[in-house]
C-alpha cells in the first residue's frame, strides 16, 4: 500500500507542477482557478499509462476510461468563455508526461491465505 500511495503522490506532484508551470508561463492573462487540470492530468494519465504498460489490466483500464470520459477532450478546446482551457490541456499533456517518465510494474493482487505453486 506504501508503494501506491508513494506512486499517487508522484504523479500528483508531477501533473500539479508540470502542468501548472506550463499554465503559467504559456496561458493567456486570465485568472485559472480550480483542479481541473489535475482531474484531466489524471485522464491523461490512466489512458496513457495503458498504452505505455501493454498490459491487460492496464489496457483494460484504459478502454475503460476512454470509453466512459473520452468527450472529456472536448474540454482541451478553446470555446467557453471563462473556462480555462488550457490547464485542461496542459493537464492532459502532463498527465501523459507523468505516464512516461513514472513507469513501475503493475502486479497481480496478492490473494492473503493462498500458497503459491
Amino acid at each position: 500500500m506504501a508503494t501506491a500511495t508513494r506512486a499517487l503522490l508522484a504523479v500528483n506532484m508531477m501533473i500539479v507542477t508540470l502542468g501548472g508551470g506550463l499554465v503559467w508561463i504559456l496561458g493567456s492573462p486570465a485568472i485559472h482557478v480550480g483542479a481541473s487540470g489535475l482531474i484531466f492530468g489524471w485522464f491523461g494519465f490512466l489512458i496513457a499509462r495503458g498504452l505505455v504498460d501493454r498490459s491487460p489490466v492496464t489496457l483494460g483500464a484504459a478502454v475503460v476510461i476512454g470509453g466512459l470520459y473520452g468527450s472529456l477532450l472536448w474540454g482541451v478546446l478553446p470555446g467557453q468563455p471563462g473556462v480555462s482551457w488550457e490547464a485542461h490541456l496542459f493537464g492532459v499533456l502532463a498527465g501523459v508526461a507523468a505516464a512516461l517518465l513514472l513507469r513501475s510494474p503493475v502486479h497481480a493482487p496478492r490473494l492473503r491465505g493462498v500458497d503459491r505453486p
